[in-house]
């Protein structure tokens, strides 16, 4: 594994002085996916081929729809055509649309794989597959005498071909798209260039986890738990954090970002996302060998938590982005980013290693955002003002919306001394759109036990500074940490059943020498992170050699023997002595006995 994040300064071109990492890393599986093909080349000559199908088709009543078959992506693909009018769009007026109503064109496909029941495709629960909807477009087109909005005007008319699918490369979409619609006899040439306006609605990726491992993710103290306290606003936010545990830890929780905010968990970020962690509705009914018997860990892209259009020429992007939220979130619950354990392969997730690829992997942003806010509470309680107090008060104890005016009203204090109070806690309080919040949860949580606590307890700073400075060094050598779990592929399992906390080494060491020298870096790291009063008293680490058994090594101790002397350490180390030209240093040799 080729690690850059220690070499920014080699790579500052390429790198920008952001940590990249090149590996086989888990291949993240595609899951849903909806995006919407523009082709204006050909007017709407497509629409009108696409009509023809309908209009030839002569077994409506007595055969049903028209099916077809397709080979794609390794597959047999079963297709069926259908088609809609019932809709409130009007004809378009002019010569060269001659159709009295505006239908829309619907093809279904699913792949003919273990998972396919045998159904039509319209029938079929299309587990990997999905539906390609066509629809007709025109400069001022109206519904019902209306002008119909969001309609992009492109000059002339148009077709979008909007494909939803699931379990499918989101980069074979157009592939697909041609393949599907071409297997009707409608010509692929329509469907060869995408318009630059082609954009995803809804793009995600996952890893499928063993059920007894995945629970640092979603734990109170995991990732999605904090993404949820300390970058999520106070009114903003709180409706788009799940945790439901009620048929089984870690059941459905799911944390939300904002386009503004996913750069704060991973520089260079720029889309609204949504990170969860959820079982199939009855994960029960499922044996333990059963892949739906574990849950997934997913990443999908938002559209209404992003300002900017995601469009089909950022598809590799857009990707990148998703799997490397994934990679990260995994790395900060320190469970593996390589393929193997603790993954469980499905129908469509090998959990194995992908192609080599360059992914960017940060150390967890979340200690270092909580100590930046607890020290803006603590820098604003202590000089705040009167009013300052009165409005955070409000904001804590008001369940609604508040904005400026309101604000006002119940404090009692003018409209202009409302807008110097938010001037003067723009570290705390968010003012977007005319309403006021508390910027996270987390600062939510902090202010609330300053205001329940004595007056003379909040001059009593020194503490908190304190340990602002303890946690920052703790980051520090936090970052070591990350490095040497990366480096060893180590997935880290909590409260086993024989021990406080087992080490799961996945890098396989060529000898019982190189397993001896993993293990003491393995000890050093965590004894330089862990504040732990335990030492390694109970952490056990258990590592594999390569073609060789697997062993334990109790409280990470490796016992140090001399070598043999003919082992291969004694060799090399002869080998390094016979090197040296020791006359150079001031030794005169041994004469040779003569």
């Amino acid at each position: 594994m080729l690690v850059l994040r220690d070499l920014p300064d080699l790579f500052p071109a390429v790198l920008g002085g952001i940590a990249v990492t090149v590996d086989e890393f888990v291949h993240c599986a595609p899951h849903e996916g909806d995006l919407h093909l523009i082709f204006r080349g050909h007017g709407l000559d497509p629409y009108f081929a696409m009509d023809r199908i309908r209009k030839d088709h002569d077994g409506w009543t007595t055969e049903g729809k028209p099916t077809a078959t397709c080979e794609f992506d390794g597959d047999t693909w079963a297709l069926c055509y259908d088609y809609d009018t019932d809709n409130p769009l009007d004809p378009w007026e002019n010569p060269d649309y001659t159709l009295e109503t505006v239908p829309e064109f619907r093809f279904y496909f699913v792949a003919k794989d273990e998972l396919y029941e045998g159904e039509r495709a319209d029938m079929s629960k299309r587990v990997r597959g999905g539906t390609i909807t066509v629809r007709p477009r025109w400069p001022g087109m109206t519904a019902d005498g209306d002008p119909v909005r969001g309609v992009p005007n492109l000059g002339g008319p148009y077709i979008d071909v909007q494909v939803q699918a699931s379990n499918i490369d989101h980069d074979r979409y157009l592939s697909l798209a041609q393949h599907v619609i071409g297997a009707f006899g409608v010509n692929t040439k329509y469907l060869q260039e995408p318009h630059q306006v082609s954009n995803w609605n809804d793009a995600a990726v996952y890893v499928r986890l063993h059920r007894s491992q995945s629970g640092p993710l979603y734990a109170a103290d995991g990732p999605l738990a904090r993404i949820h306290q300390l970058l999520e606003g106070d009114r903003e936010g709180y409706r788009k954090h799940v945790e439901d545990h009620r048929k089984l830890p870690g059941y459905y929780v799911t944390a939300s970002v904002t386009d503004d905010r996913a750069r704060e968990l991973v520089p260079g970020h720029t889309l609204g996302k949504e990170a969860k962690h959820y079982y199939p509705n009855e994960p029960e009914q499922f044996e333990p060998d059963h892949p739906l018997y574990h849950p997934k860990l997913e990443v999908s892209y938002q559209t209404s938590l992003t300002e900017e259009t995601v469009y089909w020429s950022d598809t590799e992007d857009l990707i990148r982005e998703l799997e490397e939220t994934v990679l990260n979130l995994l790395d900060w619950a320190e469970l593996s980013v390589r393929g193997g354990d603790p993954f469980v392969p499905d129908e469509y997730f090998t959990g194995a290693d992908g192609d080599r690829r360059t992914r960017k992997l940060v150390d967890c942003p979340l200690p270092e955002i909580a100590d930046a806010q607890e020290a803006a509470v603590m820098q604003l309680w202590g000089g705040a003002m009167e009013s300052d107090r009165a409005v955070i008060d409000y904001l804590l104890s008001d369940g609604g919306t508040v904005s400026p005016e309101e604000a006002a009203e119940e404090t009692g204090y003018s409209y202009r001394t409302i807008r110097k109070v938010v001037d003067r806690c723009e570290s705390v309080i968010n003012h977007t759109y005319g309403e006021l919040e508390l910027a996270s949860k987390h600062q939510q949580q902090l202010l609330l036990k300053r205001v329940r606590a004595a007056e003379e307890n909040f001059k009593s700073t020194i503490e908190d500074a304190a340990m602002t400075v303890a946690e920052a060094a703790a980051d520090r050598a936090r970052s070591a940490w990350s490095k040497v779990r990366q480096r060893y592929n180590i997935s880290v399992k909590k409260n086993p059943a024989d021990c406080r906390k087992l080490l799961d080494v996945g890098y396989r060491p060529e000898s019982p020498t190189e397993a001896r020298k993993v293990i003491r870096e393995i000890k050093l790291a965590y004894l330089r992170t862990h504040d732990d009063r335990s030492d390694t008293y109970g952490v056990h680490a258990l590592l594999e050699l390569a073609g060789g058994p697997v062993k334990r090594y109790k409280n990470l101790d490796v016992t140090t023997n001399p070598p043999g002397k003919h082992s291969p350490e004694t060799r090399e180390i002869r080998e390094k002595i016979e090197q040296v030209d020791w006359e150079k240093h001031g030794f005169t040799p041994v004469d040779s006995p003569g």
